[in-house]
C-alpha cells in the first residue's frame, strides 16, 4: 500500500504536504525546486506524495532551500511514520479482538490492574501493554508454549485457565518491580532465612491468634471487590521478608485459576506471591511456608505454583516444600 494512499484513507498528513505548500508560497514549480536542492523532479514528487521519506540529508537540503529548519522536517517525518505505524498496529489488533475473550473479563473489570482496560478503540492493546508483549502470538509463545524457557521456564498450557493464571503471575511481576531492592545472593538469602525461621514462626503464631480473636468478635476484615488487600499480619510478613531480601506480594487470584501461592526468583530476587484473601488463616501460613521452602531448598531456575497444575511441575520438590511447611506450622502450634 502506498503511503500517499494511506494518508488519504487514514487522514494522516505526510511531511510532503508542508513542502508542497512552501513550494507554492515560493512561486516556483517542482522542476525548479528540484534543481535548487540537487534532486530529480521524480524524487521531489515522491517526497510530496509521502512515498519517499525525509532523511537527514534531505532535511538539510530543504533547510537551505526553504529556510525551514532541519528539526521541523525530521520531526514531521517521524510523526508521520509513528502515526502510520500506530494505525497499522490498530488495524492488526482489530483482527485479534477475539483473543481478549479468553481472559477473565468479569473478574478483571472491577480491578485496576490493566490500565484503560475498557477503552473504546480496542480491548487488546491494554492487555498487550500489561504483559509487555507485542502481540497475542508473543503472549502465546511466552506463557503458553514456553518457547522463551530462559525467561519464564514453565508452560501454562496444561493449566485449566492459562489466561487467568498468566494475568495473576504478571500482576506479581508488576508489584515486584514497584519494590526497590538490591539483587540477592542465593546462598546468603537462604542462610538468612534459616536464621530467621523462629521469627516467622512467632509471627505466624501471633497472627493466627489475632485472626481467631477477630473471628470470635465477628470483626474479620472484608476485602473490597477489585481492591488489593493487605492486613496488619500480612504487612508484618512483608516487612520481615524485605529485611531478609525477599519480596512478599499479595494478589487476588481468579476462580478459574485459584492459585494459592508462587515462589520464584525474579530479576535475581526471591519473590513469594500469595493469594490475598484466604478464608482460613492457617491455609495462608501453610502456603507461605510452602513457598518459603521452595526458596530455601530449591534452585533459582524454577518457578513453583501452588494449587494449580502446570507443565513441568516437579512433584518431589513440591513434597519437600510441603514437609518444610508442616515442620514450621507444627512449631507455631498451627493446624496443617
Amino acid at each position: 500500500m502506498q503511503k500517499n494512499k494511506d494518508a488519504i484513507v487514514w487522514g494522516i498528513t505526510p511531511p510532503g504536504a508542508f513542502l508542497e505548500e512552501k513550494i507554492q508560497e515560493m512561486g516556483i514549480d517542482v522542476n525548479d525546486f528540484a534543481a535548487r536542492i540537487g534532486y530529480t523532479p521524480k524524487t521531489v514528487n515522491e517526497i510530496l506524495k509521502g512515498k519517499c521519506c525525509i532523511t537527514i540529508e534531505v532535511a538539510h537540503s530543504l533547510d537551505y532551500a526553504t529556510g525551514i529548519p532541519v528539526s521541523f522536517w525530521l520531526n514531521a517525518q517521524k510523526g508521520y511514520e509513528e502515526e502510520l505505524m500506530r494505525l497499522q498496529v490498530k488495524e492488526a489488533v482489530k483482527n485479534q479482538a477475539g483473543w481478549r475473550k479468553f481472559f477473565p473479563i468479569s473478574e478483571l473489570n472491577p480491578r485496576t490492574w490493566i490500565k484503560d482496560f475498557n477503552n473504546k478503540e480496542d480491548g487488546v492493546s491494554p492487555i498487550l501493554k500489561f504483559f509487555g508483549v507485542a502481540s497475542p502470538k508473543a503472549w502465546e509463545n511466552y506463557y503458553y508454549k514456553n518457547r522463551l524457557k530462559v525467561a519464564f521456564r514453565i508452560s501454562l498450557a496444561e493449566t485449566e485457565d492459562p489466561y487467568a493464571a498468566s494475568v495473576w503471575m504478571r500482576r506479581g511481576e508488576i508489584l515486584a518491580d514497584e519494590i526497590k531492592m538490591e539483587k540477592q545472593n542465593d546462598k546468603k538469602v537462604r542462610s538468612a532465612i534459616k536464621k530467621a525461621m523462629p521469627q516467622f514462626v512467632e509471627l505466624a503464631k501471633n497472627d493466627v491468634a489475632a485472626w481467631e480473636d477477630l473471628r470470635r468478635k465477628k470483626a474479620l476484615p472484608k476485602p473490597k471487590v477489585g481492591e488489593d488487600f493487605i492486613d496488619d499480619g500480612m504487612h508484618k510478613l512483608q516487612e520481615l521478608g524485605a529485611k531478609l531480601g525477599i519480596k512478599v506480594l499479595y494478589a487476588q487470584n481468579f476462580k478459574s485459576a485459584p492459585i494459592h501461592g508462587m515462589a520464584r526468583w525474579y530479576k535475581d530476587i526471591p519473590v513469594i506471591q500469595l493469594h490475598d484473601r484466604f478464608k482460613d488463616r492457617n491455609a495462608f501460613w501453610f502456603t507461605f511456608f510452602h513457598e518459603l521452602g521452595h526458596i530455601v531448598l530449591h534452585g533459582k531456575k524454577d518457578i513453583f505454583i501452588k494449587n494449580v497444575y502446570y507443565g513441568n511441575k516437579n512433584q518431589q520438590k513440591d513434597d519437600e516444600a510441603n514437609a518444610f511447611a508442616q515442620k514450621y506450622m507444627m512449631q507455631a502450634g498451627l493446624e496443617v
